[in-house]
């Protein structure tokens, strides 16, 4: 049994059973939030819940009382987790639709990778939460960059040639402006949304 601090500033003692009734909602709301976000292929609500409560369990476990903290924004984290280590093995793990394994594997013989096609992610692979995607690369791209950004989220509408026309420089040097920032952007996803536990 845990003391557990609500977020009405009660504190009470409750067994990992209460707790779990408790905050099941929460649990329940995560899930239809995260599913509204795909078009198709939405993530089988059973296998979602279980691995939410293995989030609770955590959270019940390594719950301290005593900082302070509600227990509610100390389980939010911990489902937030949940939601990313359920979606990313959608597009992680290859699988029958698409076969993608890592965000810069090529999708087709021309070299399309994932991270060029990000915008339409919602539309035709629906493999992942994009929004936390874009939000992610956005922050991650300075004022200067987002040009380049632009090109490589959508080539059709701004070309490298449009890029480089703009700026007022080689073909070429636009090319190693785009290619840097993928390749940062790359990384900043690796690190913050793949490998995040």
């Amino acid at each position: 049994m845990k003391t557990i601090l609500l977020s009405n500033g009660q504190a009470l003692k409750l067994t990992f059973e209460e707790t779990r009734k408790q905050f099941f909602p929460m649990i329940k709301k995560t899930i239809k939030q995260t599913n509204s976000k795909f078009v198709f292929n939405i993530i089988d609500e059973e296998d979602f819940s279980q691995e939410l409560e293995i989030e609770l369990w955590r959270a019940y476990e390594d719950y301290d009382f005593n900082y302070g903290t509600c227990f509610s924004t100390y389980l939010y984290y911990k489902l937030k987790k949940g939601v990313r280590n359920v979606t990313y093995s959608r597009y992680t793990l290859k699988n029958k639709n698409n076969g993608i394994s890592s965000i810069d594997a090529p999708i087709d013989d021309k070299d399309l990778k994932l991270i060029d096609i990000l915008p339409t992610i919602d539309y035709s692979l629906n493999n992942l939460v994009s929004n936390e995607l874009i939000e992610i690369i956005l922050e991650n791209t300075p004022p200067k960059d987002r040009d380049a950004l632009q090109v490589i989220l959508d080539r059709e509408t701004f070309s490298v040639s449009k890029y480089a026309t703009k700026h007022q420089i080689s073909r070429q040097a636009a090319n190693q402006r785009i290619v840097k920032l993928r390749t940062q952007l790359q990384k900043v996803i690796s690190e913050t949304y793949l490998h995040s536990n």
